[in-house]
């Protein structure tokens, strides 16, 4: 048991870094949705928004408030778009 309990906490050791790079990822890329929107660049800013969504769809999963919080994003810059 013991054994397994260092398996896990190695692994998480292991994967901390790749889990925080994507947090990372997904903050940068809503940033930029901001920013495109500012710019006034609606086709980019889906494309960024798109991007975001999957990024937190595989690394937090479907019920993740990240998930949540892309999908309003892409929602309002549909709704802006007429679609």
């Amino acid at each position: 048991m013991k054994n397994k309990t260092l398996g896990m906490a190695a692994l998480l050791l292991i994967l901390s870094p790749f889990a925080l790079a994507q947090e990372t990822e997904w903050k940068t890329l809503n940033e930029e949705v901001l920013s495109l929107i500012r710019q006034g660049n609606s086709d980019r800013a889906v494309m960024a928004a798109k991007k975001a969504l999957q990024i937190a769809e595989q690394t937090e999963g479907p019920d993740h408030p990240d998930v949540a919080t892309s999908l309003n994003n892409l929602a309002l810059l549909y709704k802006a778009q007429g679609n």
